[in-house]
């Protein structure tokens, strides 16, 4: 299904599929819109959380910060099961989680609600060359993130491999909407399954929408 997610914010990918394929691609999309709009009826600002995992993290977050509505979204409806879990023990009513791809929740989302942070934890790395078209971070996801992001709002990234790090970064400067928060403080540390699972390592990159205006 991760598949069906990525192509359905492609037009031209879509018009080349089978019929039933691109049914179900819309069924989805009406499925997720509808979770959007129930879930976030009164909602103007989410803290957004890309590659959610179990929820160790937004759970935690959503805790400490009440007065957010936060929201996670996944591909692996496992993870996302998992995260739904914790929400009912928790009894948190201003945490979601969605199994969605990352662009396609962005197309979604509707124009009233902007974004305010995004975590992005331990992505997979797809350190192969090949591969690398596979990552969340690209240029076409910044651009998109920017569009649903409201001004000044903060992407914050981490991950135990340092080339995905330097990868971001390099996108983040080449980006005209978003600019290194060098002087940022990563203001949640809380550890992820992920994180554990790497005895803590990791690298951290912090960035901001348009808080100044970028020379090229």
């Amino acid at each position: 299904m991760t598949k069906l997610y990525i192509h359905s914010t492609d037009p031209e990918l879509a018009a080349r599929m089978k019929p039933g394929v691109y049914e179900k691609i819309v069924a989805r999309r009406n499925e997720i819109s509808q979770f959007i709009e129930g879930a976030l009826a009164d909602t103007g600002e989410i803290t957004l959380e890309i590659g959610c995992g179990h929820g160790h993290f937004l759970v935690s977050y959503g805790k400490d910060n009440s007065t957010e509505e936060c929201v996670g979204i996944d591909v692996n409806r496992g993870r996302i099961f998992k995260g739904r879990r914790k929400i009912e023990r928790a009894g948190l009513k201003n945490v979601h989680f969605m199994e969605c791809d990352s662009m396609e929740f962005l197309a979604l989302l509707p124009n009233r609600i902007k974004i305010r942070n995004t975590w992005v934890l331990y992505p997979d790395p797809w350190p192969k060359k090949r591969h690398l078209k596979n990552r969340i971070i690209q240029g076409a996801f910044l651009e998109a993130l920017a569009c649903k992001t409201k001004k000044g709002g903060q992407l914050y990234i981490r991950s135990d491999y340092e080339p995905y790090i330097d990868w971001s970064q390099e996108l983040i400067d080449q980006s005209d909407k978003w600019t290194s928060g060098e002087n940022l403080i990563w203001p949640e540390d809380i550890s992820t399954v992920f994180q554990e699972l790497t005895n803590n390592r990791h690298f951290s990159l912090t960035a901001e929408l348009n808080p100044i205006e970028k020379a090229h």
